[in-house]
């Protein structure tokens, strides 16, 4: 099994002098993905989950997406200012 380097959680500044990226000041949990398909999971104090799936372009690569499913809520996308809702979905595109 590959791992990846787990940071302790830091200040957004601290996160971004390492050379991460930084969203709100708030605190940040630093992960270094390793090569190839790794996912990340997450669950919120009332229960709900978020997986962040790294997947490479091709075998043994750094990633070249990430699937993100939030799995217990239908979730909204805001990018360029528009607003989409979806529902959750895999890597292929199953409900």
């Amino acid at each position: 099994m590959t791992a990846s380097t787990d940071h302790p959680t830091m200040s957004q500044a601290e996160a971004v002098a390492l050379g991460f990226a930084g969203f709100n000041d708030v605190p940040h949990k630093p992960i270094d993905v390793p090569d190839g398909e790794y996912t990340i999971t997450a669950r919120t104090s009332d229960g709900r989950r978020v997986t962040f799936c790294f997947l490479p372009d091709r075998e043994r690569s750094p990633a070249g997406f990430v699937d993100i499913q939030y799995h217990d809520v239908i979730w909204t996308v805001c990018a360029d200012r528009k607003f989409v809702v979806g529902s959750v979905m895999d890597a292929h595109g199953r409900q």
